[in-house]
């Protein structure tokens, strides 16, 4: 079996958008300056207190404190193992699967 590299990994969480991820997911969210706002998916809320930096490709809940990459929101959103994320990240950028590789 073959690692994936950190390298591998950091360009496969900046080639996926957690932008488009989240709308692709039906996740209804409203531009506010250069981020969007939404309601956090991990946990009950009236208003939205998560957001989405598309610069940095990252998310915050100010309400619950979960945060990460575009690889921790799918391992979160969909309840998946971190190689079922990679996995699933690698798909949506359109690269051949590595199911033999430890991460």
């Amino acid at each position: 079996m073959t690692r994936i590299p950190d390298t591998d990994l950091a360009h496969l969480k900046q080639t996926v958008s957690l932008l488009g991820l989240a709308r692709k997911q039906g996740r209804t969210m409203k531009k506010r300056g250069e981020d969007y706002v939404l309601r956090c998916p991990f946990h009950n809320e009236k208003t939205p207190s998560m957001v989405i930096s598309p610069a940095k490709n990252l998310y915050h809940c100010f309400g619950c404190g979960a945060a990460g990459s575009v690889l921790d929101w799918v391992i979160q959103t969909e309840g998946v193992t971190l190689k079922i994320g990679i996995r699933r990240l690698r798909e949506l950028a359109g690269l051949p699967n590595m199911d033999n590789a430890v991460v």
